[in-house]
This record gives C-alpha cells, sequence and structure tokens, in this order.
C-alpha cells in the first residue's frame, strides 16, 4: 500500500512540474543559442520511464553529453562521447524511482529536462 501512495505522489509531482503546452506523450523541447540562431529540438521518450530505458535524440545538433541528477543534485548517470551522435539509448541500471534532471549537452547549447522513473505500474 505505501508503494501505491509513493506513486501516486510521484505521479502528482510529475504532472504538476511539466503542466507544460506541447504534444502529448512526448517531451519535444527548443532553446535558442545565446546570440545565434540555432534551436535545439530535443525528443526524450518514453517518458515517463517504465522499464529502465529511454531515448534521447537531437534533430539538429549532436550530443555530446548526457547527465542525469536527482531532485538534490547529485549526480547518478554521466555519459560522455567521444563521436557526437543525434541518437542515443539510456540504460539506467540501479536508479531508483523518482523525479529526476536530464541534461543534454551539444557543441552548441544544452538543455536539462524533467525525467520521472517508475517501474511501479
Amino acid at each position: 500500500m505505501k508503494s501505491f501512495f509513493t506513486s501516486i505522489l510521484l505521479w502528482a509531482a510529475f504532472l504538476s512540474l511539466s503542466a507544460q503546452p506541447g504534444i502529448p506523450g512526448k517531451a519535444v523541447t527548443q532553446a535558442s543559442g545565446e546570440g545565434v540562431n540555432t534551436s535545439m529540438e530535443v525528443k526524450v521518450f518514453p517518458n515517463p520511464v517504465h522499464y529502465k530505458r529511454f531515448t534521447v535524440e537531437l534533430s539538429n545538433q549532436q550530443v555530446e553529453e548526457i547527465r542525469i541528477t536527482n531532485i538534490a543534485g547529485t549526480q547518478v548517470y554521466l555519459k560522455k562521447f567521444t563521436t557526437p551522435v543525434s541518437r542515443y539509448q539510456v540504460l539506467l541500471g540501479n536508479i531508483p524511482n523518482g523525479i529526476y534532471l536530464l541534461k543534454i549537452t551539444s557543441s552548441k547549447n544544452s538543455k536539462t529536462l524533467k525525467l520521472l522513473v517508475s517501474t511501479n505500474q
């Protein structure tokens, strides 16, 4: 019963944080570079993450780094690419359920998104 209430609280927190206009079911964001008209279109799916894996995809740039931190600011995942890629599947391993900050860095921009990890379905 405790895990049920924990799941409900996580969902409520995630929904309140992700109340943004956009395409339902997809986390697609855009950011502009400083002084240069370069936009960064990022797709993260699925979000929420249920099976300890998700995909990061950039349509017009290359991913150089993926960093995940928990709400307390502790880094729980870091992947640096020696050869930049436009799409990468992240395997979370033993990262517990919760709300995280996902920072995606390219050579021109970086973007931080909310990520919900929930293995309780």
